[in-house]
C-alpha cells in the first residue's frame, strides 16, 4: 500500500479523533446510552442529539476542540 499525503486540516481532525472517542464512551459509560441500530436517518440523529444534550447538561468538565480554519 502506497501512503496518502493528508492536507493540513485532514491531519488536524485526524489528532482529534482521540476527543471525540473519548467524549461518546463517556456518554455511553455515565448515562448508560446504548447504541441502537437506528431504523431512519431521523432516529440516528435523534439519538445523537439527546446524548450531546444530555452531556452539555450534566458535564462539568467538557473537553474542548478548536477548529482549525481552511487556509483556502
Amino acid at each position: 500500500m502506497q501512503a496518502i499525503q493528508l492536507s493540513a486540516s485532514n491531519g488536524y481532525h485526524l489528532k482529534q479523533r482521540n476527543k471525540i472517542e473519548t467524549l461518546f464512551s463517556l456518554l455511553k459509560g455515565q448515562y448508560n446510552l446504548l447504541t441502537s441500530r437506528a431504523r431512519s436517518m431521523h432516529g440516528f440523529l435523534s439519538g445523537i442529539y439527546a446524548s450531546l444534550c444530555a452531556y452539555q447538561l450534566c458535564h462539568q468538565n467538557k473537553p474542548t476542540i478548536q477548529i482549525m480554519e481552511s487556509l483556502a
